[in-house]
């Protein structure tokens, strides 16, 4: 007899066990810090599960800490709960009260709505005491901590803005921002600028050329199966990172022009044209000989150089002839001529590397005579 009534003690603490835990479980958070943790408005975007089989209505807290010092709270207005994933109530949110800390941090999130460099602590409380079901715990509760880092701008590199050239299909080129989530991914989008039309209306509003999404790193060749590009033409592009389908931060929209004619060509075919740090934009045109000069305050040694297709910037052409570099002003002439990889009509980047870093630049078109 002793025995059974232990075995049904058991059963019944086990019962009970069972039960606490679904209780428990009735209600989460479920918020991603370093994706939507850098700032006010990201804290909107949280997900709150009720496991529940009905309805609750649900007030949300949210507390925000830095270091245990209070940077907000915020203290939504009730709302409906249905059952499975909820979004936070927009409408909600927009009528919440913001409590902000008498501090530094605080005061910066008041003022920007963003975040500082730190280590904060979000916490979500939620309460469902108006819904007055007496088997469930009034409130719920789920913390996260993350280190934030602010993050530095997208940035585009290549095409240049504002730049005109004669590549079809050119390579696109943008310095990521960092920090960044793991599963970070980019898009790009190419589109035609109507005359006198807006660029970022352009962007937004007319059919793209190119809509490439999930692209992994940096860099996107002009694709194979897009259309080629239009003599004359002007193009804006931009490039946005998102991650679990929330986006990030957009670049800046940049414009370039499609220019092949009547390209700026030398009168004098021994003049030597100047290699820049910054490309003008300009061609030149190479007749059979590359001239060219640069200046070097630096050291005398070997010419570090490169010349590369337009088409296939990765691949550097290979038999250029070594040439020297003397202090001062240096002149070249290579006649590109003896070299089978050069294609009449092509064009071409020549690039040099100076010792301190400094790299100079001139684009060219190779006729040959």
């Amino acid at each position: 007899m002793k025995c059974c009534n232990k075995i049904v003690a058991c059963l019944f603490f086990m019962c009970l066990l069972i039960s606490a835990i679904s209780v428990r479980a009735q209600v989460a958070v479920s918020f991603s810090p370093p994706i939507y943790g850098q700032s006010i408005e990201g804290l909107a975007y949280a997900q709150i599960v009720n496991s529940s089989p009905g309805n609750l209505r649900a007030k949300l807290t949210i507390r925000v800490r830095r270091g245990g010092t209070n940077v907000v709270t915020i203290v939504t207005p009730a709302f409906d709960l249905h059952p499975g994933a909820n979004p936070v109530n927009r409408s909600a949110f927009s009528m919440a009260r913001f409590a902000f800390g008498n501090n530094n941090v605080g005061l910066t999130a008041s003022q920007t709505g963003k975040f500082l460099e730190g280590e904060y602590e979000y916490c979500y409380e939620v309460d469902i005491s108006d819904s007055k079901n007496p088997t469930l715990p009034p409130v719920f509760e789920n913390c996260f901590v993350q280190q934030l880092q602010q993050r530095t701008p997208l940035l585009l590199i290549n095409p240049v803005d504002g730049d005109q050239f004669c590549n079809k299909r050119p390579q696109f080129i943008w310095q990521p921002p960092v920090p960044l989530p793991p599963d970070a991914r980019f898009r790009l989008v190419l589109t035609e600028v109507k005359d006198k039309q807006d660029i970022v209306e352009a962007v937004t509003f007319n059919p793209p050329l190119v809509n490439q999404a999930n692209i992994a790193g940096n860099t996107l060749f002009y694709p194979s199966n897009a259309p080629e590009l239009k003599e004359g033409q002007k193009y804006a592009w931009q490039v946005t990172v998102y991650a679990s389908q929330a986006i990030l931060v957009r670049s800046e929209v940049w414009t370039f022009t499609l220019k092949c004619q009547q390209p700026n060509k030398d009168t004098n075919t021994v003049s030597y044209r100047e290699l820049k740090e910054i490309d003008a934009g300009d061609f030149y045109v190479a007749d059979t000989w590359l001239r060219f000069s640069l200046n070097n305050p630096y050291t005398a040694g070997d010419l570090g150089y490169s010349i590369t297709s337009m088409e296939e910037p990765n691949k550097p052409i290979k038999g250029l002839p070594k040439l020297k570099l003397a202090p001062g002003l240096n002149k070249y002439d290579i006649d590109l001529s003896e070299n089978s990889t050069f294609k009449d009509g092509k064009e071409y980047l020549i690039t040099v590397r100076l010792v301190n870093n400094r790299v100079l630049r001139l684009r060219f078109i190779y006729k040959h005579e």
